[in-house]
């Protein structure tokens, strides 16, 4: 899968949520500047492609940030969002799927096949396999999200597999906190051409940080990075708002 899934998408999905009682209706929202929505920043940095010889498919990452500013972005209140979505904060979604391409078909792998060959891995190398017993909360976002990306991917959709790891590592710590600096991935064993293949996330994300510039060239640069890779300073000074404009002198001082 080379495109990443728009925005747009789940706005059907989010409308569900927002239309229960313990929220608002949805309400028209202002029109954003032309272009890549938040959300949409969301889905590039956490869907990766599985690639490789006559292999396709994603994984991909659905932090509770995602949940909440889908629901922000149709009307939600952030604190609406939060308290909706509260329940996916115990957990670290990941949606998969994996096929082999043959002759004008492609073979997807079965859930069994996914979920044996499926582990999350933390910073400490610790893995863990995907959980089956969940809440009622994340049991009911299953079976809301698979017919919405079924009619979304068609076949692929139809064999795309929802699994939920725990959230925090043995040793207590959170696995995949979106906000905070870390790593974790996703590895797939037997499941590709290689023996193990690894989709690595490194933290924060971007789009959930404020923007970040380097305080040599001022250019942005992503949140999760310690050198800029123009000027190789570290960021760890790195500026937090845009430089500013130069402010235009009048016999050698500032007007």
């Amino acid at each position: 899968m080379s495109k990443h899934l728009p925005a747009a998408s789940f706005k059907f999905l989010i409308v569900f949520f927002l239309s229960g009682p313990h929220l608002l209706p949805a309400q028209q929202v202002a029109a954003t500047a032309p272009g890549e929505t938040k959300l949409d920043a969301i889905i590039k940095e956490t869907q990766l492609t599985v690639g490789g010889k006559d292999t396709t498919g994603f994984v991909w990452w659905l932090p509770a940030e995602f949940w909440e500013q889908s629901a922000i972005e149709q009307g939600g209140t952030p604190e609406q969002a939060r308290n909706t979505f509260a329940a996916m904060h115990d957990y670290t979604m990941v949606i998969v799927a994996v096929g082999k391409v043959g002759i004008g078909n492609i073979n997807w792998r079965s859930e069994n096949e996914i979920r044996s060959g499926i582990s999350l891995r933390d910073s400490d190398g610790q893995s863990y396999s995907p959980l089956h017993d969940i809440s009622g909360d994340a049991q009911g976002i299953i079976s809301i999200v698979r017919p919405v990306l079924t009619n979304i991917l068609g076949p692929m959709g139809q064999n795309l597999q929802i699994l939920f790891f725990p959230a925090k590592s043995k040793m207590g710590k959170s696995i995949a906190d979106p906000t905070r600096a870390g790593t974790f991935s996703v590895v797939l064993s037997n499941l590709t051409p290689q023996k193990e293949s690894e989709f690595s996330w490194r933290l924060p994300l971007t789009s959930l940080s404020p923007p970040k510039f380097c305080p040599a060239g001022k250019e942005r640069v992503e949140a999760s990075w310690k050198f800029c890779p123009w000027h190789g300073v570290s960021l760890d000074e790195a500026q937090n708002a845009p430089p500013q404009p130069a402010q235009p002198k009048k016999d050698g001082k500032p007007l």
